[in-house]
Formats: structure tokens, C-alpha cells, sequence
């Protein structure tokens, strides 16, 4: 009998863990994968102590906020770290339970989090840009080609080369934005997730190794992936490019917030750090870094 309760105590102690593991590291992204998609590990949860300050959240923040956060530990001799992606939804779960004193987000908070103690804190914007491999011929995509390619009735470049499609989760953050802003294109993902039509690329450095690695594909990236990892075409929109410029104006208006997310009020390190963010030398990172600061 001993042998027995001491087994299913261990049993119940993994499900334990199983199951907090799980809430840290769940994403924006549908969690349901057709066959044959493309995935990354999940990444282990993030643990916070009074030694080690870590910032976490959306795989679109990250990019950014490495740079910031390398530029800010060699100026003042400290040690923030910046793990892969945990997701929006991670970090506001890690922020809420207190793991995580500063997340990323690439998403607004909804009524109940914010009811909840959470507050944000926006400190970029990129642009979400339609992308492919740099042998493709084309420079510019309409938005009639954008909802036809992922219908499936467009299937060929200019020079008659197949498109290959990767998509993102019904709940990615970018596609959040796009399915208001291009009529039919959340239609679309939906026929094309339930007919497993597309493959789905679940995290954001899936899609970039994708996009630098396979001829012939069309996804959607950031102005950010785009800047720091060379590679990858960026594809005009209506013949409007995702520069700054056109997005501090709107003509481009498919872009994204980033912002920092915290509890109730902003411990000294991520005040120190946020200050450092939206000073003139972090709005500098930011733009060398394919970002436009926010106002």
C-alpha cells in the first residue's frame, strides 16, 4: 500500500508541473497542428529570483528588446536577460502570477486583464510585411492577390513559379490585424486551416528560416526580422513599402504595438529599464533596428 500511495503521489506531483509548464509557455498561436507542421520546442518555463531580472513574452518583441537590453547592460553593468518566445499570452500569464515582473506584448490588453492589475506600456510599432525569398521575381503584391494566393486561386509568381504558402495561427497577433484591414483574409485562414491547405508556422523563427530558406514561399514577417536578419524580401503592398514613414502616416497601415506589461506598478529594475527603452538612445535602437518608436 505504501508502494501505491507513494507512486501516485509522484504521478500527481509531474501532472502538477506538466500542467504549470503548460500555462507559462501557451502562445498566441492555435495550439491545434495539422500534420506535417513545421514546429519548434516549447520553450521551459521562465523563473524569476532576486538574482536575475528577465524580460519575456512575444517572439515580434524580442528582436528589439535583445538589442535594447544588450545596449542597457553595457552602459550600466547589468544583466537583463531576454529569452526565446514565451508568446503574448505567456507573458501576461507569468506578469498575473507574478514570474515575470516585466513581459512583451504584441497585442492589446482585453477589459479583464487590464481589470485584473495589468498595464502596458507601448514602446515600438513594426510593420507586418508580406515577405518571400529573394529569387522571387516579384517586388509588389495587391491586396486581391494577398486573399486569391491564400484561396488558393493564385498559385504562380509573374515568372510562372509555384507560390508556397505558409501561414500563421488563426490567433497569431499579425493576423489579428490583418483580418479587419483586408476584407475575406480571415475567411481564408479559416478554409485553409480546417482543408490543412497550408502549412502553419507556429513561431516567428519558423517562418523567418522559412522565408530566408525556401524559394517560391509567401508568409508574413516584421520590418524588424526583415532589418536584423538579411535574407528575406519585403513585399510592397498596393505599391506602398512598410517604411516608418508610411507607417507613422497610416498609408501603410498593417503594422503592430509593442509594448511592456506589468502588475499594478513597475518594480525599481523595470522602471530603470522602461526609462531606458523610451529615452532618445533606446527610440535610436529602435529605428536602427527596423522599429518605429512610439509617441
Amino acid at each position: 500500500m505504501k508502494t501505491v500511495g507513494g507512486t501516485m503521489k509522484i504521478r500527481r506531483k509531474y501532472v502538477l508541473v506538466f500542467l504549470s509548464v503548460l500555462a507559462l509557455t501557451t502562445g498566441c498561436s492555435n495550439p491545434a497542428s495539422p500534420p506535417n507542421v513545421s514546429q519548434t520546442a516549447k520553450p521551459a518555463p521562465v523563473v524569476l529570483d532576486s538574482k536575475r531580472f528577465v524580460v519575456a513574452g512575444s517572439g515580434t518583441n524580442l528582436p528589439i528588446t535583445e538589442k535594447l537590453a544588450a545596449a542597457y547592460n553595457k552602459k550600466n553593468n547589468s544583466s537583463i536577460e531576454v529569452p526565446k518566445s514565451i508568446g503574448s499570452d505567456g507573458a501576461i500569464k507569468a506578469v498575473q502570477t507574478g514570474t515575470l515582473d516585466l513581459g512583451l506584448i504584441s497585442r492589446e490588453l482585453t477589459a479583464a486583464e487590464k481589470a485584473g492589475g495589468l498595464k502596458e506600456i507601448p514602446y515600438a510599432r513594426v510593420g507586418i510585411v508580406f515577405a518571400t525569398h529573394p529569387s522571387t521575381p516579384d517586388n509588389d503584391v495587391s491586396l486581391d492577390d494577398i486573399l486569391k494566393i491564400h484561396q488558393g486561386l493564385k498559385t504562380t509568381w509573374s515568372d510562372g513559379g509555384k507560390i508556397v504558402v505558409l501561414i500563421r495561427g488563426k490567433h497569431d497577433s499579425s493576423n489579428l490585424i490583418l483580418f479587419p484591414l483586408i476584407p475575406g483574409f480571415e475567411q481564408a485562414i479559416d478554409e485553409s486551416l480546417q482543408e490543412k491547405r497550408w502549412q502553419v508556422m507556429y513561431h516567428d523563427v519558423d517562418m523567418s528560416t522559412a522565408l530566408r530558406n525556401k524559394p517560391g514561399v509567401l508568409g508574413h514577417t516584421d520590418t524588424t526580422d526583415i532589418k536584423i536578419n538579411p535574407g528575406i524580401k519585403a513585399l510592397t503592398v498596393n505599391g506602398v513599402a512598410a517604411t516608418p514613414e508610411n507607417i507613422q502616416a497610416g498609408s501603410y497601415p498593417y503594422s503592430k504595438q509593442l509594448s511592456f506589461v506589468y502588475k499594478d506598478s513597475l518594480s525599481e529594475r523595470a522602471k530603470a529599464f522602461v526609462a531606458f527603452a523610451t529615452s532618445d538612445e533606446g527610440r535610436g535602437i529602435i529605428v536602427a533596428n527596423g522599429g518605429t518608436p512610439s509617441r
